[in-house]
């Protein structure tokens, strides 16, 4: 739909059939939808669960057990596609003589295709022996954990040998808490972890932790009456991630022997050539993130507010990348370009919830809640070249910072542009293009110019709240979701016009009614001329483009019934409740033309309000 314009040819030509063009013959959405054939696909999915516990209390001491578990899952996925190129026909007219409709048939009808596909199938089982100990003395409440688990996962239809190898995990687990008289808390964890991702000798990593509690209102000198739970906790650790990506076995070198080959002999042979394809990095092994988190309890008049605030500092080290300063002068490919754990990032932020409830006296029952969630994070470390100019630099920025051009409006005649500084993105510059700042004033308008704009696409202030009143059986419950401090982009597919191709390629009414237009009144215009065909120029990431993607949406919202017990009780049923409830009803955004939880672009299909109505019986 973004890449046909509804006037470029009907959905249907007078005869019914798809209508069509002498170019896109695929693309008429009503014929890929209708016409084009079916997928019929078959899912079957197996899981179970086994597990065996011995109490040996009195064999052995009491509060001692030992337990084993075992779980198996079997998917498989099946589809067969019938695809038929249907007919397509460019409608000419009435002819004028007979009447009759005129057609260019463009395409005649295919026959009707037949493949199968049968991935991903999958086959994965899991098992774990434990020993759990747990034991009070008097004031003294110990508790302890040792765990042995193992994990296997198969792609049974996999398309090579490396990839139906089975996917494997095993480790060791201890955990050990302290409690006295529910004043002092205290644990130890670790975990001994081994994954077939890396080589000998680092394929193990230990992960220690340890958290710390203090309630205070369990204190013998506490006598605040409006507070009746008081907590301060603290816990620190370390955590290891193994995921390097869709590759496998980094630590292994790979040779490519289907590139370009030679002619040999006298009956010249070919003889297909090899290289060499992926280097094996023999210390590649574990990340790591040190996680601190700060946090607080607190219930005040007798449970009627209850607060839970935490603060945490992460410092993630050994992130895995393809190393970005390898100099093209070495001549190798993308694929060549070996992994290394250099990435660095801090994050931090806090994260809270309110919730206040209570049933008055007279029968009104109402819950109010809020939850806020804030997260910062800065490149340390990303083993990217160093750039020319400081400002490029993606240390010490966000992840996913977007980088672009400032706009300072459009070139209004051509004396503007000759008295600005020349922009080297395309050879003529016209009057209605995008006019760009020179940040490094070097009266040259580059990929140099490029800066840090906007924020990234994933939020750093996401927020939500809501509640639930309820009264003679009446209830109305309402949840309202948010975020802020978030940035996309408009661009590419729909608001830029003939980017792929002219005169094909639909265009937003957004980009439409608000464009730049000769000889109008341009104060008002937010996008550039449009020119036939592409515009290297204008069609660049920059401040242009860039949109405030914050939201509040009404995710939630339901009215509902109870009916009394007098009236369940003549229709001989336990309890009868009516119900409307929706999701996605209300959006309050900036961007008004997509949705603002899209990725960049012009969004995908449009987020659909749903209305239910319904009915709960109890017998």
């Amino acid at each position: 739909m973004k890449k046909i314009s509804p006037i470029n040819f009907p959905k249907q030509n007078p005869d019914g059939s798809p209508g069509g063009g002498v170019s896109y013959l695929q693309d008429n959405p009503w014929a890929l939808s209708t016409q084009s054939g079916y997928d019929k696909q078959f899912r079957n999915t197996l899981q179970g669960t086994f597990r065996l516990g011995w109490d040996l209390s009195r064999l052995i001491t009491p509060g001692l057990s030992v337990a084993a578990k075992f779980s198996y899952d079997f998917y498989y996925f099946n589809s067969t596609v019938r695809r038929i190129d249907y007919e397509v026909k460019q409608y000419l007219g009435r002819d004028e003589v007979t009447g009759e409709d005129r057609y260019n048939v463009v395409r005649p009808q295919g026959s009707m295709g037949y493949t199968t596909f049968q991935d991903p199938n999958n086959r994965s089982y899991y098992y774990e022996t434990a020993a759990n100990y747990e034991r009070r003395f008097d004031k003294h409440l110990f508790s302890g954990l040792f765990l042995f688990n193992r994990s296997d996962h198969t792609h049974l239809s996999a398309g090579s040998s490396l990839y139906n190898l089975p996917y494997r995990r095993q480790g060791w687990v201890g955990r050990t808490t302290y409690d006295y008289d529910h004043r002092y808390l205290f644990e130890f964890n670790f975990g001994y972890n081994g994954s077939e991702n890396f080589p000998e000798g680092s394929k193990y990593g230990f992960f220690p932790s340890g958290s710390a509690g203090w309630v205070i209102s369990n204190e013998r000198f506490w006598n605040a009456d409006i507070v009746n739970h008081l907590k301060i906790r603290g816990s620190y650790g370390l955590v290891g991630n193994d995921q390097i990506g869709g590759d496998r076995f980094l630590f292994l070198s790979s040779v490519n022997k289907v590139v370009n080959g030679y002619f040999y002999g006298l009956s010249q042979q070919h003889v297909p050539g090899w290289s060499e394809d992926k280097i094996g990095v023999s210390n590649v092994t574990w990340e790591t993130a040190a996680k601190l988190d700060i946090g607080i309890d607190l219930e005040m008049f007798n449970g009627m507010v209850s607060l839970q605030a935490d603060y945490f500092n992460e410092n993630r080290e050994g992130i895995l990348l393809r190393r970005g300063v390898v100099p093209n002068i070495t001549g190798m490919t993308s694929n060549q370009i070996p992994w290394a754990n250099l990435g660095k990032v801090k994050n931090r932020g806090f994260d809270g919830k309110i919730e206040v409830r209570k049933t008055t006296s007279y029968g009104l029952y109402y819950l109010i809640t809020g939850n806020a969630t804030f997260a910062r994070n800065k490149i340390i470390e990303d083993d990217s070249p160093i750039p020319k100019y400081d400002y490029q630099n993606t240390r010490g920025k966000r992840i996913d910072q977007p980088f672009g051009l400032v706009a300072l409006g459009f070139f209004e005649n051509q004396e503007d542009i000759d008295n600005s500084p020349r922009q080297n993105f395309m050879a003529v510059v016209r009057p209605g293009d995008i006019k760009y700042q020179d940040v490094n004033n070097d009266g040259i308008i580059d990929d140099f110019d490029r800066v840090a704009i906007g924020y990234s696409r994933t939020p750093e202030f996401m927020f939500g709240f809501g509640g639930t009143v309820a009264y003679k059986g009446f209830d109305m419950t309402l949840n309202f979701t948010g975020a802020t401090r978030t940035s996309t982009f408009l661009d590419m597919e729909g608001m830029y016009p003939f980017h792929l191709e002219y005169p094909n390629y639909n265009v937003l009414r957004e980009y439409f009614d608000n464009r730049w237009i000769s000889g109008a009144d341009n104060s008002n215009a937010k996008y550039p001329a449009v020119i036939n065909g592409n515009n290297p120029n204008n069609y660049r990431t920059s401040t242009l483009y860039l949109k405030d993607a914050s939201y509040l949406r009404l995710k939630v919202a339901e009215l509902g019934y109870n009916f009394q017990k007098s009236v369940t009780d003549a229709l001989l049923i336990e309890g009868l409740r009516i119900f409307v409830n929706g999701t996605d009803l209300l959006t309050f955004d900036k961007l008004k033309v997509i949705d603002p939880e899209s990725n960049y672009g012009t969004g995908g299909y449009p987020r659909q309000s749903v209305l239910n109505f319904g009915a709960q019986v109890n017998f």
